[in-house]
């Protein structure tokens, strides 16, 4: 299991992340989020910035063309979908090279079956809490849905993960079926002072006690 940071706009306080050493962080390219990195042209520390880290750049029903753009001009490795993006639109961006995370909102009557039209052009699925608000809601949804999922995708567990979820994530990531699956934990709003900038101490106590 690997982390990524996401939601994240201010320089400094990504600069400082990045000495915790995070697998992935995350910009969100969405203009209606308050976690709304900016415009390309003004994102150059983003292209610059140091460190194994891999960037992810989240993405809500936008034109295929325009995601490539932007993950080129900026270094991105890794594009995120939150929209009802098609199995189509992620095929031709796993074509150009980018890997690909489909986002599904997940609640109670959410069928895990709708995941299998994508296994073939997604990297990696992302299981968040289906809420109003796209690429973030701020709460958890129940992890035993998870039982559902019958996939060999690997998946990334999003939504609401606070510091006194490292217990369940644990746990969750040594299960016998899904642990083999669970590939990333995102963190994002439960874990900010404001919108967008990150509790850096916090961040550092929670990936302490989950990979010590």
């Amino acid at each position: 299991m690997k982390l990524k940071i996401c939601g994240l706009k201010h320089p400094a306080n990504v600069h400082q992340l990045l000495t915790l050493k995070p697998d992935y962080i995350g910009f969100i390219f969405y203009k209606k989020s308050p976690r709304y990195v900016g415009e390309v042209a003004d994102l150059d520390w983003v292209k610059n910035l140091p460190g194994s880290s891999r960037k992810v750049g989240v993405f809500v029903n936008e034109a295929v063309e325009a995601v490539e753009n932007i993950a080129a001009a900026l270094g991105l490795q890794v594009v995120q979908l939150h929209g009802e993006e098609t199995p189509e639109i992620c095929n031709a961006l796993k074509m150009s090279g980018l890997k690909v995370w489909k986002a599904f909102g997940v609640d109670e009557d959410f069928d895990f079956g709708k995941t299998a039209a994508y296994a073939d052009v997604c990297d990696k699925f992302l299981f968040d809490t289906k809420g109003k608000n796209r690429g973030g809601n701020g709460v958890t949804f129940d992890w035993g849905l998870l039982e559902k999922y019958q996939g060999e995708t690997p998946f990334v567990l999003s939504g609401g993960i606070c510091i006194e979820d490292a217990g369940a994530v644990l746990k969750l990531s040594k299960s016998l079926r899904l642990g083999k699956f669970l590939s990333v934990l995102d963190i994002n709003s439960r874990f900010e002072t404001e919108p967008g900038l990150k509790d850096f101490e916090l961040i550092k106590t929670f990936k302490h006690e989950l990979f010590g």
